[in-house]
């Protein structure tokens, strides 16, 4: 079989001409404190606090609010220029104590950003001496999680905090039958497609964190307060006594491998369980642990998946699909679109990584082409090589819909944030139910947007595919 080197992934991604080295210009990526705020989301009575300036705080509660469409606490230790300058100590330990004093939280998660990461404060210092000053006190955990904003992404940052509170909770006791799953930025639809698996399959989980009672909850006047829902201080503890822990985006599997190393729990890492492929493996990864036969329902809802596969295939077929967003999520949603029949044309991640590339390699030789590879690149170069090569559809969050505008072709939203549509809490692609939905929703997108209502050819708005083009494009990859 082929293997693709990196440099030759990387000519893809340059042969365009668009090389932007200066600057970058509307990221495909956020800061690592978002994706921690998030992983706290998850977490039963726990209060995510930003030391850090008022601003980081405010944006962070200002994406996921319109994201999610729920009240969201996030805590600040608002630094300004004195503090920048003296540090800000004082700042964290007032934080400290008005959190504990006036919200009595189980856990307070303590985020560093790119300005307390910069002057060098000691944030576990600091924790520490606060609970030196209030011994014999009933103080809430007080976690510390390093997130600087100008390295990595949210999504280094969610496996950051995961590890920090695996670190600080797990406890080895009694074996409990159970398995670790660490999650990454799902929707709350999703996180119940995983919850429904696991409960076919009768394993029960450990879900690190678990968001999805917290951010797609009733209206009451619960919500004012801090999440009742989510992974308990007791789950997290008893990690250490799990069978396994299995990652379904390997970008977050730190938690994992930590546990793996001191309390000999198996660490397994995979991709998304997004489609017939992915979520064969993660479920025959969780029966392999568990010494457990398929059950026929899973079986059923597999067999569903490939029947919608199938109804669909006719609309499907061929189309040219660009996908940006997350490492985990654009790899996984490529394969599955190739399994649709589409054809990954374009993707476009904001990091680099040899795992992402790994799973490229694997993808190419299975369909046989090279699609054009945006490796650490911004939305700006997307669209710079979306111009000269035309593609049906784009999935991607809500940050594409100009650029869908400009090429007159639909976006399909799926990831974070979406922030010009509401139901993203129910969006699911998770598992073989979450797949027909996926189907169901971008074929009738496609349905909607290329077809009439007897279901024939619009004609100005016929699709870009060139069968006599896609034949001489495949003959010259497979030349090269």
């Amino acid at each position: 079989m082929t293997k693709f080197k990196r440099n030759e992934i990387e000519e893809c991604s340059t042969s365009e001409g668009f090389n932007k080295e200066f600057a970058v210009v509307n990221p495909t990526k956020m800061c690592q404190p978002m994706g921690a705020v998030q992983a706290m989301m998850g977490v039963k009575n726990a209060m995510p606090l930003i030391h850090g300036s008022q601003g980081c705080a405010t944006y962070m509660r200002f994406q996921l609010i319109r994201h999610y469409r729920e009240p969201i606490e996030v805590a600040s230790t608002s630094l300004n220029e004195k503090t920048v300058i003296y540090g800000g100590e004082p700042n964290l330990l007032k934080a400290l104590k008005n959190i504990s004093e006036k919200q009595n939280p189980d856990i307070i998660g303590v985020m560093s950003s790119c300005l307390t990461e910069t002057i060098g404060d000691d944030v576990d210092g600091i924790i520490k001496k606060f609970e030196d000053a209030n011994i014999g006190k009933n103080l809430p955990a007080m976690v510390s999680i390093p997130t600087p904003s100008y390295a990595g992404s949210h999504v280094e940052g969610y496996d950051k905090a995961i590890l920090s509170l695996i670190k600080y909770f797990a406890r080895e006791s009694v074996p409990n039958n159970k398995v670790n799953i660490i999650l990454g930025n799902l929707s709350p639809s999703n996180l119940v497609e995983i919850k429904n698996i696991m409960k076919d399959l009768n394993v029960e989980p450990i879900l690190l964190t678990d968001t999805s009672e917290n951010l797609d909850a009733p209206l009451n006047e619960k919500a004012l307060k801090l999440h009742e829902f989510g992974t308990s201080l007791d789950e997290l503890r008893d990690t250490a006594n799990s069978k396994a822990t299995i990652s379904i985006t390997k970008h977050n599997d730190s938690g994992a491998k930590y546990l793996e190393k001191k309390f000999s729990i198996r660490s397994i890492s995979k991709s998304m369980p997004i489609g017939i492929r992915n979520t064969d493996i993660f479920i025959k990864n969780v029966c392999k642990v568990m010494d457990l036969d398929i059950p026929k329902k899973i079986i059923r809802d597999r067999g569903r998946l490939a029947d919608v596969l199938v109804d669909a295939h006719a609309y499907n077929y061929r189309r040219k699909v660009a996908i940006f967003g997350d490492v985990d999520m654009v790899i996984a949603i490529a394969r599955f679109t190739y399994e649709m029949g589409m054809m990954p044309k374009v993707l476009c991640v904001g990091a680099e990584s040899p795992r992402f590339r790994e799973d490229l390699n694997e993808l190419i030789n299975d369909m046989g082409y090279k699609p054009i590879i945006l490796e650490n690149k911004d939305l700006f170069d997307f669209e710079k090589v979306l111009e000269s090569n035309p593609v049906d559809i784009l999935i991607g969050n809500a940050y594409g819909a100009s650029i869908a505008n400009k090429f007159n072709i639909p976006l399909f939203r799926i990831g974070f944030p979406i922030f010009d549509r509401i139901g993203t809490q129910r969006i699911k692609f998770i598992g073989y139910t979450g797949g027909i939905e996926f189907v169901d929703a971008i074929t009738n997108m496609i349905l909607d947007f290329y077809y009439d209502d007897e279901g024939y050819k619009v004609e100005d708005k016929e699709l870009s595919f060139d069968p006599q083009s896609f034949d001489e494009y495949l003959f010259e990859s497979s030349a090269k």
